[in-house]
C-alpha cells in the first residue's frame, strides 16, 4: 500500500519538479542550475507531500535533515546522469531530464523508505 501511495504522490511531485525545471530551461538558465533550483523547490514541496501523505510522518529536525541529504544525493546522481546524457549522448535538456526520472524515483524510494522514514 505504501508503494502505491509513494507512486501516486511521486507522480504529482515529478510533474511539479519537472515543470519548474522546464520553466527554468525556457528562461535560458543552464540545465544544471535549473536542476538545482528545481530540486530546492522540490525539497519543500516533497517534504510535506511525501512525509504526510505517504509515510504519515510529523517530521522533525532529524527527519528534515535526512530528507535534505537524500535530495542532495538524488540531485548529484541526477546531475551526473543528465550531464552525461547531454554532453556525451547529445540528448536535449528536456528529454534528458525525462530519462533521469526513473533513476531519481528509484533512489528516492530506497532512501525514503529505508533511511529517512525507516522508524515511522
Amino acid at each position: 500500500m505504501k508503494q502505491f501511495k509513494f507512486i501516486s504522490v511521486g507522480i504529482i511531485n515529478t510533474i511539479v519538479g519537472y515543470s519548474v525545471y522546464a520553466l527554468f530551461i525556457m528562461l535560458n538558465i543552464p540545465y544544471l542550475t535549473s536542476l538545482f533550483l528545481a530540486t530546492i523547490i522540490g525539497v519543500v514541496f516533497n517534504y510535506f507531500s511525501i512525509g504526510c501523505l505517504v509515510f504519515k510522518s510529523e517530521g522533525g529536525s532529524i527527519t528534515f535533515v535526512k530528507f535534505v541529504v537524500t535530495y542532495g544525493i538524488i540531485y548529484l546522481v541526477n546531475a551526473v546522469a543528465l550531464r552525461t546524457l547531454i554532453t556525451i549522448f547529445k540528448v536535449g535538456a528536456y528529454v534528458g531530464q525525462v530519462l533521469c526520472v526513473p533513476i531519481s524515483v528509484f533512489l528516492s524510494w530506497i532512501l525514503m523508505n529505508y533511511w529517512v522514514y525507516k522508524n515511522d
